[in-house]
């Protein structure tokens, strides 16, 4: 009896330790969850710039996924063709500049279709996005309307044999470049024609020539992305930017004469009486040792 109760002990010991080692095993084998976003944005040069950020973890402990391979391609509708391969930063992001007369095949509905993906590792899921965009097209006309400036954008997409067609209520925002940002001036939004106006102000700064720089953007929009077009026109005030020397004063850069003088006098008087006194110290010291 005493036999038997031992044997079926140590069979139990055994049981739970390979059911540890198999929980273990699984645990080990459990691949960390990763994420893709993707960005579709058309440059002020008519390029289009995919960005794409690989995540892992959850909650607070998303971290980007450094040094992965993002394989890009676009379907032409059943068949995917490979457009390159990226390796994301430190930070988990990668990004792809698509010149302008690069062409995207189309869907019967006019989108473009990119698809990111993601492999995975021995650690990681794999992951995989995709974005449809339709390839918007914008056309500024800046003109002087009985003494009054006034921007003009037209809103259009081509189809495949280059018809154009006006696309109605998309919100543009329209500004100028400053140093470090955007100065948005207003929001228009384009009528059935694809024609948004607006009246450009007169006292916006220019540079030395009267030069500013005209942004008009669409932002994150469903299906054409974010979009950036830019033009220079002589329509700024003309900014003085030479330095010129202000004179002498007590706010100033540089301190008035009387200031200057009067301080060269006190700190004079200060040392003058500075040596005297360790003159006569030296000579105090000379007749105690003649005494």
């Amino acid at each position: 009896m005493k036999t038997n109760s031992l044997l079926n002990s140590v069979t139990l010991i055994v049981c739970l330790i390979c059911s540890l080692a198999t929980v273990t095993n699984v645990v080990a084998q459990k691949k960390g969850s990763t994420r893709l976003k993707m960005y579709y944005e058309k440059l002020a040069n008519n390029d289009k710039k995919i960005s794409i950020i690989l995540n892992k973890g959850k909650g607070l402990d998303i971290t980007g996924v450094e040094n992965a391979e993002i394989i890009l391609q676009t379907i032409d509708k059943e068949d995917k063709l490979k457009l390159t391969s990226l390796k994301t930063n430190s930070n988990g992001e990668t990004a792809l500049i698509i010149e302008a007369n690069y062409v995207f095949p189309i869907d019967e509905e006019g989108f473009s279709i990119i698809e990111a993906k993601y492999n995975g590792n021995d650690s990681l899921k794999s992951a995989k996005k995709q974005i449809k965009f339709i390839d918007l097209s914008l056309e500024v006309s800046l003109d002087v309307v009985d003494s009054v400036k006034q921007v003009t954008v037209y809103a259009f997409e081509k189809d495949s044999i280059g018809t154009l067609k006006p696309i109605e209520g998309i919100k543009l925002s329209i500004g100028v470049k400053r140093l470090f940002s955007t100065l948005y001036l207003n929001q228009i939004e384009t009528n059935s024609k694809g024609i948004g106006t607006m009246e450009f102000p007169n006292d916006i700064a220019g540079d030395s020539i009267g030069n500013i720089t005209l942004i008009i953007k669409i932002n994150d929009h469903n299906d054409y992305g974010t979009i950036t077009k830019s033009v220079i026109k002589n329509w700024g005030t003309i900014i003085d930017y030479n330095t010129t020397t202000s004179e002498r004063s007590l706010f100033g850069d540089e301190a008035p004469m009387w200031m200057i003088i009067s301080v060269i006098i006190i700190l004079s008087g200060a040392w003058y009486h500075f040596i005297i006194a360790i003159f006569k110290v030296l000579k105090i010291k000379k007749l105690e040792l003649k005494a």
